[in-house]
């Protein structure tokens, strides 16, 4: 056997879900073995093991063999039945000299997998500060009958995570199945598919900070993490428990954990990709999908017009100068009359959107503005400033209709609820404030009527209101939040009266912006500091999708007003376009794509009858019908369709692959390397025995 480069996440879906989360420490969750010495209880013993401090210890099931090791990357194989005699050797069986550079941080040993002439085999695992796992092949025969022997040989190294990866363990007696914890915030799922490869199988989201531990319950059936986040999770492996039969907790955190899984998937493409001078900071769809705005940090307000094909051109006075220092947010009014930008050199400017003209400019006091948001009936305009203080101004006249003052902090975002009888404000200190408005008069409650203190525990930097649905006669509102502490939470407004309904983890920094589609409240959008945005199910909790734009720090989103585009600004001047597949029968909600007649428009590489009869064909194969590894896209996990060779030496799906490079994605997705080229080559040896497969099954 030999080091085998590793494959990456394989998106290979799995049960695991989340079902608990327990905040019940005081300090961060995480594991200490630091020492040049171990002690051992039988015979009293005490043995210098390294010359550099211990950072592991880990001994195999049957108590036959232990692993050490240390700070510098060394690790040592040791026999347990000599080391606990008190007239034993101390010496070593095996030195690994070069385990892992920059130390050696957890270790786990399986149980026996193979008896063999040579001796018992076991697989073991490391972890290290060089972000690798690896697999070892451990051999361990008797010499004579007071010493043993052992070999040891390297079966793979594993990439994956973008971090030091922090603990390993086994699932029990299965030595197929480990998983992996690391500092990147994630934890991995791997099996080994054959002797000498693994594949992660699933990498799970959750904890706010690094993940340092990790461990399978006996049977196999939950998987515990902990993280400097303080918080334990819960995860159920084979997704058939019921909480409230194994577990009992009635924390909020608890309730908005439960049922979240992490198999769900749908497909987002890249549309368009707009570059600027500079950070895009905001920006904006009107209400009937006509225009598009954005604005950013070189003082410009770009427009976009969207015609009935959905095409996308620049007006022809675009881009817009006005303001002399960076623009902070830019929105449409839900007539699709005007729009707004406000800026850091304490200006908001009303436009005509249809001429693209001044309608007036707005001054704040003693600040630079750095929210604004229009009333449900388009008549008002409230902007958040920099000294504290909302004021709110009637569109029309350009009169100051209120000044409202009460925030302790720096007020962060505005939004008024889609029917202009509310208005929210966040500031830096984490809390919100909602005052009540009479939509007609224009009259403002001089103080707030709802005070929610510690929303976020660091800062509120997004707020937004669900868009009213004229279909629906519920009074309460739906209201999103987005704070530094890497958290959304969805709020229900109610006669005058708050009340937290859910909390959304998976981002690992500062969430930048929250948004709810239009007349939609069952899926919303975020953005954040981390480099993704993610689609949220509202109701379940469930991450729907994760958008990497490679590299690129995300400041805010929008959607289309028929919800099939997501927009989102960056701080690498750019803003990307992304189609978001809506069911076609229930254009509220985004499917996941798993169904016959979508792999048939995606099988653009073959003729229309060849791809029936290939569909007629896996359609009545049995689900029992044991279907060989080699035939298996990595990628959809699904029967090849249309198998091609990429520059990689892999085979995947034609669909599945032109869809990885619509992401913007030009790496190996098995081996994560550079592709030399986006060149395919059909796999006709592949095709062929997947037809004789048909065939006979």
């Amino acid at each position: 056997m030999s080091s085998v480069a590793t494959t990456c996440a394989v998106d290979v879906p799995v049960a695991i879900k989340r079902i608990q989360t327990i905040h019940k420490h005081a300090s961060d969750v995480t594991k200490c073995c630091f020492s040049k010495r171990f002690h051992l209880a039988v015979g009293s013993r005490t043995i210098t093991a390294h010359e550099e401090a211990i950072s592991m210890v880990c001994c195999s099931t049957d108590s036959r063999i232990m692993l050490t090791g240390d700070t510098t990357g060394v690790a040592k194989v040791w026999p347990v039945s000599e080391l606990t005699d008190t007239c034993g050797k101390s010496t070593p069986l095996y030195v690994l000299y070069d385990c892992h550079d920059m130390g050696v941080n957890s270790a786990d040993i399986s149980t026996v997998t193979a008896i063999t002439n040579k001796g018992k085999v076991y697989s073991a695992l490391t972890c290290g500060n060089d972000n690798l796992v690896k697999i070892w092949q451990l051999t361990l025969w008797k010499k004579n009958t007071s010493s043993h022997q052992c070999a040891v040989e390297m079966v793979q190294s594993l990439k994956g995570h973008s971090s030091t990866v922090t603990s390993v363990c086994f699932c029990g007696g299965d030595a197929t199945l480990f998983a992996t914890t690391s500092m990147d915030k994630t934890t991995r799922i791997w099996r080994m598919v054959n002797s000498n490869n693994a594949v992660a199988l699933q990498v799970l989201e959750g904890h706010t900070r690094y993940v340092n531990t990790c461990g399978f319950s006996q049977d196999g059936l939950l998987f515990a993490t902990g993280s400097n986040d303080r918080s334990v999770i819960v995860w159920d492996v084979k997704g058939h428990l019921d909480l409230n039969v194994k577990l009992h907790d009635s924390s909020e955190d608890l309730k908005s954990a439960v049922n979240i899984r992490r198999d769900i998937q749908v497909e987002v493409t890249l549309r368009k990709k707009v570059m600027f001078t500079n950070a895009v900071n905001s920006c904006d769809f009107s209400n009937e999908c006509k225009y598009l705005v954005a604005a950013g940090g070189d003082k410009t307000i770009r427009v976009w017009n969207i015609d009935e094909n959905e095409h996308i051109e620049e007006c022809e006075d675009s881009p817009l100068y006005a303001h002399h220092y960076s623009v902070q947010q830019m929105v449409i009014s839900p007539c699709s009359s005007y729009m707004a930008s406000c800026s850091l050199d304490g200006m908001t400017i009303i436009w005509d959107l249809n001429t693209l003209k001044q309608k007036g400019s707005l001054h704040t006091e003693y600040g630079g503005a750095r929210s604004c948001s229009f009333s449900g009936n388009s008549e008002l305009i409230a902007v958040a400033c920099n000294n504290e203080i909302v004021f709110v101004w009637k569109i029309e006249t350009l009169q100051l209709v209120a000044k409202l003052c009460g925030n302790d902090e720096d007020v962060t975002c505005v939004s008024f609820s889609p029917d202009s009888r509310y208005l929210m404000s966040g500031c830096v200190e984490g809390h919100f404030r909602i005052w009540s408005v009479h939509p007609k008069k224009h009259i403002i409650s001089e103080t707030s009527i709802i005070v929610q203190d510690k929303a976020h525990e660091i800062g509120i930097t997004s707020a937004h209101f669900a868009f009213k649905n004229p279909s629906r006669k519920s009074n309460s509102i739906l209201m999103l939040t987005g704070g530094s502490d890497a958290v959304v939470k969805t709020w229900r407004l109610m006669n005058e009266r708050i009340d937290f309904k859910m909390k959304f983890v998976g981002h690992g920094s500062d969430i930048t912006c929250v948004k709810f589609p239009r007349h939609i409240t069952t899926f919303m959008a975020s953005t954040s500091l981390d480099k993704t945005a993610r689609i949220w199910q509202t109701k379940t909790g469930d991450c729907l999708h994760v958008i990497d734009p490679k590299d690129a720090i995300l400041t805010c989103c929008s959607f289309s007003s028929n919800n099939k585009i997501l927009a989102t600004g960056s701080l690498d001047k750019a803003m990307f376009l992304w189609n978001l597949p809506l069911d076609d029968e229930d254009a509220t909600l985004i499917r996941k794509s798993t169904s016959l007649e979508v792999h048939r428009l995606r099988l653009n590489g073959m003729s229309n009858g060849d791809r029936r009869d290939l569909e007629v064909a896996l359609s009545k194969l049995s689900s029992s019908t044991d279907i060989p590894d080699e035939f298996i896209c990595p990628i959809t996990q699904q029967i090849f369709r249309d198998p091609v060779i990429c520059s990689d030496g892999h085979t995947y799906d034609r669909s599945a692959m032109m869809s990885w490079f619509r992401r913007g994605k030009f790496s190996s997705p098995l081996t994560n390397e550079p592709l030399i080229s986006k060149s395919m080559t059909p796999n006709t040896t592949i095709k062929e025995a997947i037809s004789v497969f048909i065939q006979q099954n």
